[in-house]
């Protein structure tokens, strides 16, 4: 029924026309002065629709009103689609390694718990390979190879010896000395420097920076001056004949240089391969060929055991077996897959609803489910998971989420995967809740107001309302249950 008018109230066509013709022809400050005017009026457009309204409710008689009584009730907002049950995890699960089956030690149906064996090939090539890559490994790390690795350091400690006085003697070793110093402060410079890029406040670190600084400009003199009595002291003294100068050449003194890096690097190597073999600390850019010869029997002895472990299909989780499809003497590939498990302990629904309810449907929302085997039963859930985009499905947009299934027995729980069900994903809840019609509220900016009738008239009284749905609005002040609401006004003839 339509609401009642005044036709006195609006202007008509020609009256409209003929007011913004004189606007037009009006100086410009009495357009800005009447503009002025309106933001006022927009202003108390609040207190004028309460006036007005208020004043119109007043003068409508009593039987021209339609009331409803505000009741006490349940509202519930919900958003329905329908679902089928799937599991928490569904696996299918492959032998790692090809081969023929030798055993198959389950059944579909059967629940099986982590680390169950359900099925063997012939492991006996894989067992060969294993046992000859294990045997290589320990003769690599046994104790003769241990001690072999302690005489190498002591071999190359002395080769060091060796190396390090020849270029001395070449050189001199108060030259050879200060080159070392060098080389020693150039190295605290660079970890200094390193410290203090990661910790531009370290205090040690700065002051480590400059004594290192410090000690090589001092170490840079001392070889200077070892130079230049090189040629006026040390040659005269350790390369004469007495008559002529016999001073070491540069290719002499290359070589030694060579001889004493290549005995730093083989000292080094062998300091490595020790700390490999007896669990020490390895730098990962360690080289050397005995410690390469290791690391990579580590790895065929690695590889050799996933083989032989591959012959073996384990259960990687508790569950039940969907489906077998292996027999005893069959031909199995590598990655293909020949069982499939599932856990049923803890049963989700996936679900899908029409778009328009997107945002309706957010994880941690309850849920309400009937399946349709068993319709005469509500089960609990909650939503797990909506996917952050749209669906497609037949042309036709969806929203897809999950909803696990809540406070269920699941020995008692004995529904086969597949199964539909429709899914109400609960928006919002009002228990015994104040519910007036939706047709009784009146919006203000963000404001509500509704007209409750007092003394026989209807007065304007500002209400907070709560959830909503197309019939009922939930009121959490401003009015009580049994109090009488306006609904609308009769039209009379």
């Amino acid at each position: 029924m339509s609401t009642k008018t005044n036709p006195n109230e609006a202007p008509s066509k020609a009256q409209g026309n003929s007011f913004f013709s004189k606007l037009s022809k009006l100086p410009k400050k009495a357009i800005w002065a009447m503009a002025v005017v309106i933001l006022l009026v927009a202003a108390g457009g609040v207190y004028a629709y309460y006036q007005s309204t208020q004043t119109a409710a007043e003068t409508t008689s009593e039987s021209e009103m339609q009331t409803a009584v505000a009741t006490r009730g349940d509202l519930i907002i919900y958003a329905s689609g329908t679902g089928t049950l799937i599991s928490s995890s569904e696996i299918d699960l492959s032998f790692r390694t090809a081969g023929e089956v030798t055993e198959v030690l389950t059944k579909v149906g059967d629940t099986v718990e982590a680390g169950t064996l359900l099925a063997q090939i012939d492991d006996s090539d894989a067992q060969n390979a294993y046992a000859q890559a294990n045997r290589t490994y320990l003769e690599l790390t046994s104790p003769s190879a241990v001690a072999t690795a302690q005489q190498t350091i002591a071999d190359t400690t002395t080769d060091l010896s060796d190396a390090w006085s020849t270029l001395a003697y070449l050189i001199s070793p108060e030259a050879l000395r200060a080159e070392d110093k060098i080389a020693e402060a150039e190295s605290a410079i660079g970890e200094s420097e390193t410290k203090l890029k990661d910790s531009p406040s370290d205090a040690e670190a700065k002051k480590a920076l400059e004594k290192a600084k410090s000690d090589l400009e001092k170490y840079k003199k001392l070889l200077k001056d070892a130079q230049a009595r090189y040629m006026s002291y040390y040659v005269p003294k350790y390369f004469s004949d007495g008559i002529d100068l016999n001073a070491p050449s540069e290719g002499e003194v290359l070589a030694a240089r060579a001889n004493l890096e290549l005995a730093k690097a083989a000292l080094q190597e062998a300091e490595y391969l020790y700390a490999a073999l007896t669990s020490g600390d390895v730098p990962d850019n360690a080289t050397g060929s005995g410690l390469t010869e290791l690391e990579q029997a580590r790895l065929d002895l690695e590889a050799e055991q996933a083989d032989l472990d591959g012959t073996r299909l384990i259960a990687p989780i508790s569950g039940t077996i969907m489906s077998i499809d292996i027999s005893v003497g069959d031909s199995v590939s590598s990655g293909n897959a020949v069982v499939s498990m599932a856990d049923l302990s803890q049963p989700y629904l996936e679900v899908y609803l029409d778009e328009s309810d997107w945002a309706s449907v957010v994880v941690g929302y309850e849920t309400e489910v009937i399946f349709d085997i068993l319709p005469n039963r509500t089960f609990n859930g909650v939503v797990t998971q909506v996917d952050p985009g749209l669906y497609s499905s037949n042309n036709t947009s969806v929203v897809r989420a999950l909803v696990q299934l809540i406070e269920i027995d699941s020995g008692n729980f004995n529904l086969p995967l597949g199964t539909t069900a429709s899914v109400d994903v609960i928006g919002g809840r009002a228990e015994d809740a104040v519910l007036i019609p939706i047709e009784a509220l009146h919006q203000a900016g963000d404001q509500y107001t509704v007209f409750v009738m007092e003394n026989d008239k209807p007065r304007l009284r500002v209400v907070e309302i709560g959830i909503q749905d197309l019939l009922y609005a939930e009121v959490i002040s401003g009015i009580e249950a049994g109090e009488t609401v306006t609904t609308g006004i009769v039209e009379t003839q």
